[in-house]
């Protein structure tokens, strides 16, 4: 079976979660918006930040032309629909989304579905409003919770592949952990709940039941996030405002963690409940930026996170880190990394960058940026 996931605004940062956590799927397809995988047979998109929808492939169609998808292109997406509604009775709801999206392909298929349904007796209407695709809002509650069927059709080069939708990202929940948390501060900034799950993900792949400490952990986002995957959490921040707010999110979930004061430059002190299995962080970003800071200014306050970061990991107690350098952007590009300057002395400690390609996280707006790097000691 091969399963089509529709990828979040990040796909570089998406495949990589979806491969930590599936290591022996093989990938068949992948295109900015989506990839195909076999050997995924279940996957829980309350686990998963990278992924927006999931669908079981059915068919797939050879089209080498350039243009839209013709209507005569998609007779095995109408024989499916066909075929699912045969048995049932009074109007059929459906619905398609279409990637990357094409106004006139998507009117294609909903205009010829909703005839060749009708040639079949079959009386029928398609959810999609105004011709664009549907949301994962309008997917779950028009479609999925009617008894009805959404396709996504999605283009490769020369390849239609068309899937049936089995599941959406439970956009409702991300959007109250990330909006609605009980204490925020914004000017520290505040890691999305997706990108907290993405970093997890990346960092204890499909093990169980974990002991995750972030050294770094600010209003316990991430902290927040290990503990709904299950597993057991440790933090620390170099202000005690952060902590209390990283201690009042936990407890505003119900979730429990040990949180405390301390410097990342210094060793932590002995103890049972402070031992970890992997380390999970934002990290300390350097200084809030509106612009990019002068050669001079950048080089500084590279040198002082080189300093930072090079006492912080030698004195970690374990194998696996993921953590997040800064990037500063010109006209929504990265430009600048911290990590040229930071992790040719992590090398020379033992530690080795993991992920092969880079994973930046980063809005156009921004003149500060996140480089997701995935280390292991030697």
């Amino acid at each position: 079976m091969q399963t089509l996931l529709i990828l979040g605004r990040n796909p570089t940062i998406s495949i990589a979660e979806v491969r930590a956590v599936y290591p022996r799927a093989k990938i068949c397809a992948r295109e900015k918006k989506f990839a195909i995988f076999e050997g995924i047979e279940t996957i829980d998109l309350k686990k998963i930040g990278g992924v927006i929808k999931t669908g079981e492939v059915f068919a797939r169609e050879l089209v080498y032309r350039e243009d839209n998808l013709k209507d005569k292109d998609a007779q095995k997406i109408y024989d499916f629909l066909a075929e699912e509604f045969s048995q049932k009775e009074g109007k059929q709801i459906f619905g398609f989304s279409v990637y990357p999206f094409d106004s006139k392909t998507l009117k294609t298929l909903l205009i010829g579905a909703k005839k060749f349904l009708q040639k079949k007796g079959i009386s029928s209407r398609f959810a999609n409003k105004n011709f664009t695709n549907l949301t994962n809002p309008q997917s779950e509650f028009e479609v999925l919770k009617k008894g009805g069927v959404e396709i996504l059709a999605v283009r490769g080069s020369g390849n239609w592949f068309f899937a049936r939708l089995k599941q959406n990202q439970p956009f409702d929940d991300y959007k109250k952990r990330d909006y609605e948390k009980a204490f925020r501060d914004a000017r520290v900034g505040m890691l999305p709940p997706k990108l907290a799950q993405m970093m997890l993900n990346l960092g204890i792949a499909d093990k169980k039941d974990l002991r995750i400490y972030d050294s770094f952990c600010g209003v316990g986002g991430i902290l927040v996030e290990a503990a709904l995957l299950g597993h057991r959490v440790i933090g620390s921040d170099l202000d005690s405002r952060m902590v209390e707010f990283s201690q009042k999110n936990l407890a505003a979930m119900n979730l429990s963690g040990e949180v405390f004061v301390h410097d990342a430059k210094e060793k932590l002190n002995e103890s049972d409940y402070r031992k970890y299995d992997v380390v999970v962080s934002e990290g300390y970003l350097g200084p809030p930026r509106r612009t990019v800071p002068e050669e001079n200014i950048r080089a500084k306050i590279f040198a002082e996170l080189q300093q930072l970061y090079s006492k912080f990991f030698a004195w970690l107690d374990c194998r696996r880190v993921v953590i997040c350098f800064p990037i500063y952007l010109e006209a929504g590009i990265p430009k600048y990394f911290a990590s040229r300057e930071i992790l040719p002395i992590l090398k020379e400690m033992g530690w080795e960058m993991k992920n092969t390609e880079k994973l930046i996280y980063s809005r156009p707006d921004q003149t500060v940026g996140r480089e997701i790097v995935v280390l292991e000691r030697q």
